[in-house]
């Protein structure tokens, strides 16, 4: 059974989180806590003994906090397959920032797709070093792979650096864009009241 919170999977903690935002009883929302993090199904943990139930209960309760936020590592390994984060968007492709942009368009659900947001800005490294293209047709296959595999721990840190950044530079994306319409509008008007006039 898993110890930490940070432990979990990106599977399983947004499964924990979608069991308690959806079970309004506490005692099923509970079992079902227990069944994600234990790798049990909810019959095989309603058959257990009321005392050990109410022991693993007691337990899941201390391992509800996720803890610090750890260190962000630009670098991480998934399954013996080794990563890097492409942080700067200045720096992604635009296929990486349009899949980055296309899963971020929704703020509500931007923590349910975290490891679609990872394979979009993650690049694998071969033997350690060298870095590799992003491929968007290996896509779905890297972001499965960090879904099933990938800690709570080593994605979230990495996910909020990456969100305050992207956010940032969105707004200053927009606001450049602005003040070009701005200019290229001015550009226009100057042009086409001296031929439109006479």
């Amino acid at each position: 059974m898993i110890s930490k919170y940070s432990d979990l999977t990106i599977k399983q903690f947004l499964n924990c989180k979608l069991i308690s935002e959806m079970q309004t009883d506490p005692i099923d929302r509970n079992v079902r806590l227990l069944a994600e993090v234990s790798g049990k199904s909810v019959d095989e943990v309603e058959s257990l003994p009321l005392t050990e139930l109410k022991a693993k209960l007691k337990y899941l309760a201390n391992i509800e906090d996720l803890g610090e936020v750890g260190k962000v590592r630009m670098k991480f390994k998934v399954k013996g397959k080794s990563f890097k984060v492409i942080w700067k968007t200045q720096e992604l492709t635009s296929g990486q920032y349009i899949d980055v942009s296309h899963f971020t368009k929704e703020p509500d659900k931007i923590i349910y797709n975290i490891h679609n947001i990872l394979a979009a800005i993650s690049v694998p490294i071969k033997y350690g070093l060298i870095q590799q293209k992003y491929d968007g047709a290996k896509h779905k296959d890297i972001a499965d792979l960090l879904y099933n595999h990938m800690t709570i721990a080593q994605a979230y840190p990495i996910m909020l650096f990456f969100c305050k950044y992207f956010a940032e530079l969105d707004k200053a994306i927009l606001t450049f864009l602005v003040e070009e319409g701005k200019k290229a509008l001015k550009e226009v008007e100057a042009h086409f009241i001296p031929n439109t006039v006479g």
